[in-house]
């Protein structure tokens, strides 16, 4: 059955994305210790997002997937790092989006999410740039296919951070 062939896949995709999440963790986290933060790459994403847009825990937990008893324990610890901070919504009292604060948007200055020296920037040129932009363009695809799938893409379709 053709169905059956798709099992050895599915299961080496999913162990090399595990193993391309622990490369782009360590990297983030190597270059926060390096900016004197000790934070989390669950963290760092939190304030990528933030960078953009204040958002609430549950607009969090549905653009990355994480469970909301996670991101608060995270959020917290931003918080009490002074790199976010929990708002007040005026016209909804029981809304409280999270927004950066001085010293989280100059870390988020400091730290880059990707450099020259990053191991995915590195490994990224060695396959070229055709290679890279297929290699993309792929993984948005299957990205589509998941639930939500195609909320996350669209939400990821804003403009790219300047390096």
């Amino acid at each position: 059955m053709e169905k059956e062939k798709f099992y050895p896949v599915a299961m080496e995709l999913q162990l090399y994305a595990a193993l391309l999440l622990k490369f782009f963790n360590q990297a983030v986290e190597n270059r926060l210790r390096a900016h004197g933060e000790k934070i989390s790459g669950l963290q760092y994403g939190i304030l990528q997002m933030l960078q953009f847009e204040a958002l609430t825990i549950s607009e969090i937990s549905q653009r990355l997937g994480f469970d909301l008893s996670t991101l608060v324990r995270s959020v917290d610890a931003l918080e009490r790092k002074e790199l976010a901070r929990r708002d007040s919504d005026p016209n909804d009292r029981r809304r409280n989006p999270i927004s950066l604060t001085a010293k989280g948007r100059e870390l988020m200055m400091k730290a880059p999410i990707v450099t020259e020296s990053d191991p995915t920037f590195q490994a990224l040129q060695a396959l070229g740039l055709a290679s890279a932009t297929q290699l993309r363009d792929l993984l948005k695809e299957l990205i589509t296919k998941f639930p939500e799938g195609e909320l996350v893409v669209g939400l990821m379709s804003g403009p790219p951070p300047n390096p």
